[in-house]
């Protein structure tokens, strides 16, 4: 529409065209940017408005634990772990510094294989003859020497949601069975724990314990230990429950009260591996992916993120580092109960497909004496790789190491990277013809 002629009816015929021509360049702007971005997402190979990959793509394989020699399965070979580094829960702890963790899932159990070092191992917990340490003074302070030691010790650590609390994540109080005191500084969690000298079939006490001392018939008689296993554990903030333990609810077999269902004590399957040429603890580890009762305790499928943290205890003698304050005369000590060393969340999330070749990326993360952050970005190197150094504080030394991880979307051959890829490829499409139709549309309107 034009306003005809003279000087007035020029002037609004201008002032039509320049507030016609305004946002028609928003538009074009806008265009332009949606598809550089989106095209700048094609070329990275992640979508817009796409959430970071886990740092661990659990794969499916073939095959199951060999209870006979475990660890020697061959698809582990076909996994490649990833480094978690470890901290100090307190001045004494953090002897284990870093933990290489593989898992995947053989379509109805989870598979887990997690190493670390550990210069001695520790089967049994020898406390005769240790003398008494103030821990008012010394809080979480061990004794140990060449007789004296605790037993070596492994957790994995499960977040019953997606919205897991900050680190420490395995740190957790003493209240068990419930109470008034905080059990869990990290939410709720479902907890397996193996304890060298109890749980492992190496164990100097493994077959030895009894139902407990409830009044039951069978209260009295030893436990039916069918293999290495680690104990299945509830945390919340008011306490934390063994499930499938004690004097009321070890099987079907034996009555449980109606605040714990009846958990089968050995679901967790967990045969502690030690290596004394390199000094090493493997952890082989294995549980089906769904339980019956299922409330109370982790469950797993493909495509959901689940968030995991782990915890290794060196309860043979260690040196005392220097600066560590001690009673005198002590020259080493051990981890036991909270004096451990821990990990940050990892993600993980079952691919469902078979293993394949991927590519190496970095999780960076600082650790303080007690308390441990991790970030989801490094130091860029190029497109599909990047490099970053994780320093972890063990008993008040600083060491720095490079964490190397598994991460899927910079794999060309994962479904997340080609879904991420498709996606980002039809946004920068749809990006380019709207800028072409705005600008057509303003070249039309300045005919008129």
């Amino acid at each position: 529409m034009k306003f005809g002629s003279g000087p007035l009816k020029d002037h609004l015929n201008r002032a039509r065209r320049g507030h016609a021509r305004f946002p028609t360049l928003v538009a074009m702007v806008a265009a332009a940017m949606l598809a550089l971005i989106s095209s700048a997402a094609f070329f990275q190979g992640i979508a817009v408005g796409a959430t970071l990959a886990p740092n661990i793509m659990a794969p499916t394989v073939s095959g199951a634990i060999n209870t006979k020699a475990p660890g020697t399965e061959s698809f582990w070979s076909q996994l490649t772990p990833l480094e978690v580094p470890l901290t100090a829960t307190d001045t004494y702890g953090g002897a284990v510094q870093t933990a290489a963790v593989k898992v995947a899932s053989n379509g109805t159990h989870i598979l887990m294989a997690v190493t670390y070092s550990d210069p001695t191992r520790s089967n049994a917990s020898v406390t005769t003859g240790a003398p008494a340490i103030d821990q008012t003074k010394y809080p979480g302070l061990f004794y140990a020497n060449a007789t004296i030691h605790r037993s070596d010790q492994f957790a994995v650590w499960w977040a019953m949601s997606q919205t897991p609390g900050p680190p420490p994540c395995m740190q957790v109080g003493t209240n068990q069975h419930g109470g008034t005191s905080a059990a869990s500084l990290a939410g709720t969690g479902n907890v397996w724990r193996w304890v060298a000298s109890s749980t492992d079939s190496g164990g100097a006490t493994f077959a030895t314990a009894k139902y407990g001392a409830g009044t039951g018939p069978l209260a009295t008689h030893l436990i039916n230990y069918t293999h290495s296993f680690a104990s299945d554990m509830l945390l919340n903030t008011t306490g934390f429950f063994l499930l499938g333990g004690g004097s009321s609810n070890i099987n079907s077999t034996v009555l449980y009260t109606s605040n714990h269902a009846g958990f089968s004590p050995f679901i967790v399957y967990d045969k502690g591996v030690y290596d004394s040429t390199a000094h090493t603890w493997t952890q082989i580890i294995a549980r089906p992916m769904t339980t019956t009762p299922s409330t109370a305790i982790a469950q797993f499928a493909p495509g959901q993120m689940y968030y995991l943290a782990i915890a290794a205890w060196d309860g043979g003698a260690h040196p005392i580092p220097a600066g560590v304050s001690v009673p005198a005369g002590m020259t080493s000590m051990a981890d036991n109960a909270q004096t451990k060393s821990i990990s940050t969340w990892v993600t993980m999330q079952f691919s469902g497909l078979a293993p394949g070749a991927s590519t190496l990326t970095t999780i960076t993360a600082t650790a303080p004496a007690s308390t441990i952050t991790q970030t989801a970005t490094s130091t860029a190197i190029s497109v599909s790789t990047q490099i970053s150094t994780a320093t972890s504080t063990v008993a008040g030394a600083p060491s720095t190491s490079t964490v190397v991880s598994t991460i899927a979307a910079a794999d060309s051959s994962n479904p997340s990277f080609q879904t991420a890829s498709v996606v980002a490829l039809i946004a920068m499409i749809v990006g380019l013809i709207a800028g072409m139709v705005a600008v057509g549309r303003f070249q039309g309107r300045r005919s008129t």
